[in-house]
């Protein structure tokens, strides 16, 4: 059997789809509302389910990614490679995949396992990154330093500045 080649660009959809859903999950990672916040937030709602569509379902993930910024500034917040905000990460940032990819008609499961993925290592490298360069930088500095690189990376992933 010979293998015919495919022209390029055969499925810009589907690589459009999966790396989007690489960016909201990484965004997941340093930040666990963030990702979903964006794909609830995003200017085209018609492929999300109807209850996200709601102006109620868009306070409310705002709010959330809001209160997390800020929170996260706090000694309080347990570590993010605990058990409990690590699950949380990967849920959401799943889940931010597969919505993405079910409001671009594209490939849900392949899409959410690639979003809890990208959450688990952007978690890691975070949580690595922030504590080595709080050691001469305030925390709080590399804090927000990482909350930017999170909403840019939810941005670029719902297709704000990459569409």
């Amino acid at each position: 059997m010979r293998n015919h080649p495919r022209p390029r660009g055969h499925h810009p959809v589907l690589f459009r789809t999966l790396s989007s859903s690489v960016l909201v999950g990484s965004a997941s990672g340093l930040r666990s509302q963030m990702g979903l916040a964006a794909v609830v937030l995003r200017a085209d709602k018609d492929g999300l389910p109807s209850s996200l569509r709601t102006s109620a379902a868009a306070r409310l993930v705002a709010v959330a990614a809001g209160a997390e910024l800020l929170a996260d500034k706090s000694a309080r917040i347990p570590d993010r490679l605990r058990p409990g905000p690590l699950v949380a990460r990967l849920v959401l940032g799943g889940l931010a995949g597969g919505l993405l990819a079910h409001a671009e008609k594209g490939p849900v499961v392949p899409a959410a396992a690639l979003g809890s993925a990208a959450a688990l290592l952007a978690a890691k490298v975070g949580h690595d990154l922030r504590a080595r360069a709080a050691r001469g930088v305030p925390d709080r500095v590399v804090a927000a330093a990482e909350d930017g690189l999170a909403i840019a990376l939810a941005v670029a992933g719902t297709g704000t500045l990459a569409r």
